[in-house]
This record gives C-alpha cells, structure tokens and sequence, in this order.
C-alpha cells in the first residue's frame, strides 16, 4: 500500500523558454496556446532576474528548440519583436500536480486511478474497485488535500438493498460529518448522505422534469426524497403532494421547504407510497390539505401499517415538528 510522502515530490526542472520583451509577453503567450508551460498554481509568464525589460515565456518540457514544432515555428515567425531561446529552473513540489498526476505516481502498476467523483457539498462520493480498496487511504487522502471545499471523502459499501434506498459508506479520508447541503438552479437541499437518497448526477432531469410543469399545476410526488422535484415545482408555483417512506427524507424535506419559503404550496408528507396515493384518490374533488378521517381510516384498514390512519396534516406535523427549530436558525444563513 502506498503511502503519501508530500515531499517526494519537490524537485526542480529545466525548462525551455523564450526571453521577450515585457510589453509583448501576453500577446505572445495566447499566439503559443498549447505550447507553454502548465501545471497547477504555477505561472508561464515569470521575471528574468533583476531585469524589468524583458520577461521568460516558460514553454513545455517537451519543446525541443532546435527542432520546432511547425506549428510554433509558424506563430513565432508572425511575432513583430525579438525573441530568444533561454532555459529556466523551475521548482516544484506537491501542491503543483494535480490529484491524478499524483495518484499515477504512487498507485502501483495495474492499479487505475480514480477517473471521478459525485460530489454533494462538502463531500466526496467514491466507487471504488476491489484493486483500489487496498489504496483508499491514500486515495482519499489525495482527493481531499486537491478540492478545496471537500472535507469528507467517502466510499460506497455494497449495493442499495433497503426500502429507504440508501447505502452504507465509510469515511476514508477527513472527517465524520454526513450532514451538508447542496445547492441546484437556485434552490437549496439540505441533507444527511448517510440517511437518504441523492443522486447530484440527476441535476439535469431534475430541471427538466420541472420544466414540464405550469404555475397551478397540481403534482403527487409519491416518493418525493428530500425534495428534488418538489421543492422546484413548489418555486415554480404548482400544488405539491410531497411524499416519502423514510422518516429521514421526510424530515429534510420538510426543511428544504420551508428553507426554500414554499410551505404554502408544498405539502410533505411520511407514508407508504400506496396508502399515500389511497388517500389522495380517496379525496372528493381531488387532493386537498385536510383529507376526510373516514378516506384514512379506510386507507389504514386495507394495508394495517402504521401511520397510515393519521390525516396528512397530522402527518406534516411530525414530518416537520422537530424541524422547526433547525429552520429557524438557518433561514438567515
């Protein structure tokens, strides 16, 4: 198992170029595009000693001045001023390679990187494979120290396997915090990883499903998560019948509305989906805030699970009893 030695990496390379005149050197970096040195947090354009006329236009390692690439032959014959060949001593160290340079340095052979990661606020959502297991440490340890905004890392263990569609993680690298809150087109999605259902990569449908929908509409979102329809739909003025089987997703749900100023128009709600949809068609005229105490009871005596019996708006009240306090304190945020 690899291990991740920060100072292996410092070392210094020579590299060719150009000594041009101060006042021309941005002009001439854009015309060399593709041609001048690049890594992370360095710069191409760097002083020539003490000299305040001229500047060093730092070119790849790969850049053979006495064998031009035609295609920088071409741009430099176009190039109005003087112009010459020099090398330059660059140091480097391991905040100048990127989380994938560094990883193909110390993963072993037959080991591939990681090629990406979900990202969900402030944390890093891996799959990694049987081969990288042995490796998550450091793995974790890389991404973390390359992303600045992430402080937790963690790796999926399993398959979904549960009603409430959530998986079971460990943390491989920063810290324990599941809690985090995820911002998409506007609207704002607080959530525990490790208790509910997300998925960042369904931004896309998100949008367009809510795109579908007219101010007025009246929408049942059966197993409705966290919000990510419903709360959008809510903003963009439709009726929402929000509901999830997870005490969790319920409970979050009922913070992502009222942290998105929608509880007029988005009702949560803590049910099996069936009864939920029983109770909704139960509803003369369609689905209303108070449904009929013979609709649930009727719904509750067909399936007998639990809180089925209980009215809707009973069923907010516990959805989003505990939350209030937690709102309050972070509609100011």
């Amino acid at each position: 198992v690899g291990q991740l030695d920060r100072s292996a990496f410092k070392q210094v390379i020579k590299l060719p170029a150009l000594r041009v005149p101060a006042k021309c050197c941005n002009d001439l970096m854009k015309k060399l595009r593709g041609f001048t040195f690049d890594l992370p947090r360095t710069k191409c354009i760097v002083h020539d000693g003490d000299r305040q006329d001229v500047r060093l236009l730092l070119l790849k390692e790969t850049v053979d001045p006495t064998g031009l690439n035609p295609e920088l032959q071409s741009a430099l014959q176009q190039f109005d001023s003087n112009y010459e060949f020099v090398s330059h001593d660059v140091e480097l160290s391991y905040q100048h390679f990127s989380a994938d340079a560094v990883l193909r340095k110390l993963l072993p052979e037959g080991v591939d990187v990681p090629t990406s990661f979900e990202s969900i606020g402030h944390i890093a959502h891996l799959n990694l494979r049987p081969e990288q297991l042995p490796h998550k440490a450091l793995i974790g340890q890389v991404i973390l120290d390359k992303n600045p905004i992430i402080k937790t890392v963690v790796n999926k263990l399993g398959t979904i396997e549960n009603e409430y569609r959530v998986f079971d993680m460990e943390v491989i690298a920063g810290e324990q915090q599941f809690e985090t809150e995820v911002s998409q087109h506007g609207v704002r999605f607080r959530l525990d990883f490790s208790k509910v259902y997300w998925n960042s990569r369904l931004e896309t449908e998100h949008k367009r499903l809510v795109a579908t929908f007219k101010p007025g509409d009246v929408v049942a979102d059966i197993m409705a998560g966290i919000g990510p329809f419903a709360v959008p739909a809510g903003k963009s003025g439709c009726k929402v019948y929000a509901n999830d089987l997870n005490p969790e997703s319920a409970k979050y749900l009922t913070l992502n509305i009222q942290l998105n100023k929608v509880s007029d128009r988005v009702l949560p709600f803590n049910m099996d989906g069936r009864q939920f949809v029983k109770l909704l068609l139960a509803t003369p005229g369609g689905p209303v805030e108070q449904l009929p105490p013979t609709a649930a009871a009727e719904a509750d005596a067909a399936d007998q699970q639990g809180p089925a019996g209980q009215q809707p708006q009973q069923q907010q009240q516990q959805a989003s009893g505990a939350q209030q306090q937690q709102v309050d304190q972070q509609q100011g945020q």
